[in-house]
């Protein structure tokens, strides 16, 4: 049980060399974009605690758990060049997750073939995550085409039992897609399955949604069903054999999908004669043109896997024996490129694919231009300022300033569940133990920490401190110390989670280690 991604790609295709040492930085900025962080434990004077390092490419791998934003663990997930890019485990159904998919997008996007993410058998067609990559790198990246026979055909090879049950048409864009995803239905279920719907289809009047595809989506309807018909007709009335008619068809085709490049009208000049219906009997103009006529439709149809689907029907043959002969070379004619508008993608903020604010984005400000804090949250910065006036204008000493540091941290960590300092800030500080700069902030945090109205804004995540809670609520294995938590901490209310007092303290620690933010605030 759990949600999985994984990215579902054709055999062969990869990263090209030009293109992978880009993909691997941009893979480490979407992580860090995303929140994506490292959880490592420090253990000085025998304490315990745990610091957050944003997730970093180390020898071309990454390794993390935690996602700042979602403030939550879940299974392991990152990048490994030998493992052939993205991997993950559970990624949950919030930020984690959101995170990953679309560094499966970023992958797909930039391998040389069909490569499509997929969620617990459901493919990732949100034009959501193309958006914010296209945010985070400037980009205009279009929402990816993927022909659903070539990925389906890759999985048939990998011996996937249960191809039946994926959504095809969720990949459908376009007519190439719309046509690929006929071909595995074929496959599937028998090209007369559907033949009652073809006939609706290339029997109806176009609509105004029609327009927008260049007529060849509609002519595949009529031609398919005509082919049918003429490979019929020449199994009828030729004089060769069964094998020798499928042979010289084969043949054929063969040459014909070998060519470089495919063009319709020189391949087939018999596009008048090929839109004529046929009736049982077959029509008297195939009497000596029965080869001619499937040639010409399977060339109109441009859709090999299912001319080649109609002929293993029609003979009798094992489709993917057939296929095997003409596999190589089989290839269907680009249709004409959708409008370039209802390609693009447009941008998607860091904001609004995590529905969050700017003033949740203190540790990224500086990476991102487009950041633009609220007015509260300046103020805010602006009474820090003074506090920390304020403090270095006092004398002060901190006796042990390394035991009340690790004492300060792990009261956030029991007293507010899981309010983390930030490793590059800690070791800062480990430099400077003996810095009043140093101390003055830590001072700061302190007077928030036993603030009574953090305290109390603090408790809404926590069960009662009282004898008839004692066996109410959950326990943290790993932290014995920690007070009890109300519910699961993965299902608990985004509000109570995301309260006033861990809030506050959040935003804190990301301000001080976003350096060039603390200098502007601070002044270092």
């Amino acid at each position: 049980m759990g949600t999985f991604a994984r990215l579902l790609q054709q055999d062969g295709v990869r990263v090209p060399d030009v293109k992978k040492e880009e993909f691997q930085r941009r893979i480490e900025k979407l992580f860090q974009a995303g929140g994506m962080m490292e959880l490592k434990m420090v253990q000085l004077c025998d304490k315990q605690t745990r610091v957050l390092k944003k997730a970093t490419m180390q020898n071309t791998k990454m390794n993390f758990y935690y996602n700042y934003f979602e403030d939550d663990c879940w299974e392991n997930a990152g990048f490994s060049a030998e493992r052939d890019g993205v991997w993950s485990n559970k990624i949950g159904w919030s930020d984690f997750h959101h995170v990953v998919v679309a560094a499966y997008v970023l992958q797909s996007l930039y391998l040389d073939g069909t490569a499509v993410p997929r969620v617990n058998g459901e493919f990732v067609t949100s034009r959501v995550y193309t958006g914010w990559i296209n945010y985070l790198f400037h980009e205009n990246y279009s929402q990816k085409k993927n022909d659903p026979w070539p990925l389906f055909e890759a999985l048939h090879d990998q011996r996937v039992t249960d191809l039946g049950e994926y959504d095809w048409k969720g990949l459908v864009q376009d007519t190439d897609g719309l046509i690929g995803y006929y071909e595995v239905r074929a496959v599937l279920e028998g090209t007369a399955a559907l033949d009652k719907e073809f006939d609706q289809l290339a029997g109806r009047v176009p609509t105004k949604e029609d327009e927008k595809d260049d007529g060849s989506g509609l002519n595949f309807y009529g031609y398919a069903r005509q082919l049918k018909e003429a490979v019929r007709c020449y199994h009828k009335k030729s004089a060769l054999s069964r094998e020798e008619q499928l042979s010289m068809i084969m043949e054929m085709l063969r040459s014909h999908y070998a060519q470089e490049s495919i063009s319709f009208d020189a391949a087939c000049q018999r596009d008048g004669e090929c839109d004529s219906k046929y009736n049982d009997e077959c029509d008297s103009k195939y009497d000596n043109g029965y080869l001619e006529a499937v040639f010409c439709l399977a060339v109109l149809t441009n859709a090999p896997v299912y001319v080649i689907k109609v002929l293993a029907e029609t003979y009798r043959v094992r489709f993917w024996e057939l296929w095997r002969q003409v596999k190589d070379v089989a290839k269907r004619k680009p249709y004409q490129e959708a409008q370039e508008d209802s390609t693009k993608v447009p941008p998607v903020s860091t904001e609004q694919f995590f529905d969050i604010t700017a003033d949740d984005l203190i540790l990224f400000w500086g990476d991102d231009e487009n950041i633009r804090f609220s007015k509260g949250l300046e103020k805010w910065f602006v009474d820090l300022r003074k506090q920390y006036e304020r403090i270095m204008e006092q004398e002060f000493t901190v006796e042990n300033p390394l035991h009340w540091i690790l004492d300060l941290m792990e009261y956030a960590d029991k007293n507010y569940y899981c309010v983390y300092t930030f490793a590059d800030f800690f070791e800062e500080t480990l430099k400077h133990l003996n810095d009043r700069r140093f101390l003055a902030l830590w001072k700061i945090y302190d007077g928030m920490l036993h603030d009574p109205e953090m305290e109390k804004a603090g408790s809404v995540i926590f069960m009662p401190d009282e004898p008839e809670y004692e066996q109410v609520g959950l326990y943290d294995p790993d932290a014995r110390s920690r007070r009890r938590l109300k519910g699961g901490w993965s299902i608990m209310d985004s509000k109570d989670k995301n309260n006033a007092a861990r809030a506050t303290f959040r935003r804190y620690m990301a301000l001080l280690e976003n350096r060039n933010l603390r200098k502007e605030v601070f002044g270092f």
